[in-house]
């Protein structure tokens, strides 16, 4: 007999055991109940990491060290790496856990906080012997607590992994590879100390390191900096005395910035009880003297102060893609690839730098990533996973966008593209309106829209493609590029044709109805280059009117409506332009 068998002691009749599927319902029952069954503390649930995901529990475990739980909700769900990932993340943001307790746990003492024993422990129905395999050789504090239904509402959780044999000091973040004997000798070597306090600086990457500066120059490399996380040139980071690498900021400084000889240190805002305070980066809050009045700070930006915590400047967040991290990955010795298809003997991708398409085989059962996410592959093997295809479809790597304009019909955004194909738009705005000029990812992502000069919506998306111009390609041209304002006084009903037959050769077109008020007409002249009306369809006052007041710009006299005659009127016309010009 292999196992265990669970029976009923009087009448030693076996209780079945039955599958469990680890729904909402199990899960927050075993969510509700977990400081019975795993003798925790909960602090968070189902709090939002800012890497597109919910960690399910935040907690204290029985020896006050720092704890997450993770609960498999896929029967085929790889954990191991998301477990390394979450641990990595809860190491990396100590201060935050530590506010979340403080929080919770009013007046305790976050710093009897047990972090050499930070740990992760994964519940689910069942894991797969690659789970278990993997973390056997990543060597962390990783535990997988498997839960068994049986007849009668009974349930039994039992720990089916746990480490053994290892002194849990800081964890180190490992690649899925085998470890070479320079690696080992890194964890075994002795750190300097080179400040009294953790401190706030910038990231400079040079010869493939990466670096902190700290106010007057002084640069230390940034050691410990886990697998998963990139940094951007000039990104703000928290280092500790030892310059290892504690957290990252989604602040940075400026390329062509002349930093201040004034400047003492950089700093976190915190606003506490209508007061502005600073904390340099040894959790010691300081006022922040002197703001300017027309200045409005948010907490956790950052700043810039002098030696006497006078305010100097602050300075600007920033959204990161391809990019700004390309250069911290190959510091690193990743390749950034885009998941084209998954297929069942390997899956597709493509070098978000190179854009060279490969194959690599693999077994995809259990697999944890999807297609259209990026991986972070060292020595071929997957490291970590960027889950926003956003990270590489709006940095200047990608050149694969398809235009058209917007259609709505029954609430849906479509795109009608220049070729004439008709698509729905996924994660469409509710700021779209027909007629618009947009652009989609080869998967029909929305990507951005043509600004068409009119105000639109915060979150609106205006291609940008680099948050930081150190990472700015020109090499790549990545969209069409709109060099003159057509205004068409014509049939409104042909504007979509209008718009698209004129974007494909540069043209971004406007189109008024022949018919309207001069003054309507007059206001859109101000930022046209060039003026098309269609003889048939328009009003004889704003015909004599154009003959009049339309002095400074060309003008062209079309009696054909079609956008393909309109289109050949307007390249021929530019081009006696620019003979005109040549001969001048």
């Amino acid at each position: 007999m292999e196992g265990a068998r669970l029976f009923d002691i009087k009448t030693f009749k076996q209780i079945t055991e039955h599958s469990i599927y680890m729904d909402g319902t199990i899960k927050d029952k075993i969510k509700n109940n977990l400081e019975s069954l795993l003798n925790v503390r909960i602090i968070e649930t189902d709090f939002d990491s800012g890497e597109n995901e919910k960690v399910d529990v935040i907690a204290l475990g029985s020896d006050n060290n720092p704890l997450i739980v993770l609960f498999k909700t896929a029967q085929n769900e790889s954990v191991a790496a998301r477990a390394v990932f979450y641990l990595d993340w809860l190491v990396n943001n100590k201060n935050l856990f530590n506010k979340l307790v403080q929080k919770t746990f009013p007046g305790m003492n976050v710093d009897g906080i047990d972090w050499q024993k930070a740990g992760v422990c994964c519940v689910g129905s069942d894991f797969s012997k690659y789970d278990r395999y993997m973390l056997s050789h990543v060597g962390r504090n990783i535990e997988l607590i498997r839960c068994k239904k049986y007849d009668r509402d009974l349930m039994v959780i039992e720990t089916v992994y746990k480490p053994t044999g290892i002194s849990f000091g800081k964890p180190v973040s490992l690649s899925l590879t085998a470890t070479s004997n320079a690696e080992q000798n890194n964890k075994t070597k002795k750190y300097i100390k080179v400040s009294q306090t953790p401190r706030i600086g910038y990231c400079q990457i040079e010869d493939g390191k990466h670096y902190v500066v700290f106010p007057g120059k002084e640069k230390g490399e940034i050691l410990d900096l886990p697998v998963s996380i990139y940094l951007a040139q000039n990104q703000f980071v928290l280092v500790d005395e030892y310059n290892r690498f504690q957290y990252a900021f989604s602040y940075w400084l400026n390329d062509n910035e002349i930093l201040s000889s004034n400047i003492a240190s950089f700093a976190v805002v915190v606003l506490k009880d209508s007061e502005i305070f600073i904390d340099k980066g040894d959790n010691v809050l300081l006022k922040l003297n002197n703001i300017p009045p027309n200045v409005q700070l948010r907490d956790k930006s950052i700043v810039s102060v002098d030696s006497n915590n006078n305010f100097l400047r602050f300075y600007k967040p920033v959204k990161h893609n391809a990019d700004s991290f390309m250069m911290s990955a190959k510091a690193k010795g990743h390749t950034l690839a885009f998941v084209l298809k998954i297929l069942d003997n390997g899956v597709l991708l493509r070098d978000v730098e190179t854009g060279r398409e490969f194959f690599k085989e693999m077994d995809t059962d259990g697999i944890t990533f999807k297609e259209q996410q990026i991986l972070c592959l060292h020595e071929g093997n997957v490291v970590h996973t960027l889950t926003s295809c956003k990270f590489y479809t709006l940095s200047s790597y990608y050149d694969k966008f398809e235009y058209g304009t917007v259609e709505i019909k029954d609430g849906l955004a479509f795109l009608k593209k220049l070729s004439g194909e008709i698509v729905i738009i996924n994660d469409a705005p509710d700021y779209l309106k027909p007629g618009q000029v947009a652009y989609v990812d080869e998967n029909n992502n929305f990507c951005g829209i043509e600004d068409d000069g009119e105000a639109q919506e915060t979150d609106t998306v205006k291609r940008n493609v680099s948050n930081i111009s150190t990472f700015k390609r020109v090499s790549k041209k990545e969209r069409i590029e709109v060099t003159k304002q057509v205004l068409i006084l014509g049939n409104k009903a042909y504007e979509n044709s209008y718009k698209l037959c004129l974007l494909k050769f540069g043209y971004k077109a406007e189109v008024l109805e022949g018919f309207e008020p001069w003054a309507k007409i007059s206001n859109v002249l101000r930022d046209t280059d060039v003026v098309v009306v269609v003889t048939s369809h328009i009003s004889h006052d704003n015909m004599w009117r154009v003959k009049k007041e339309i002095t400074d710009i060309p003008v062209i006299y079309s009696e054909f409506d079609g956008a393909n005659r309109i289109l050949e009127k307007v390249i021929a016309a530019e081009n006696n332009w620019k003979e005109v010009r040549t001969a001048r």
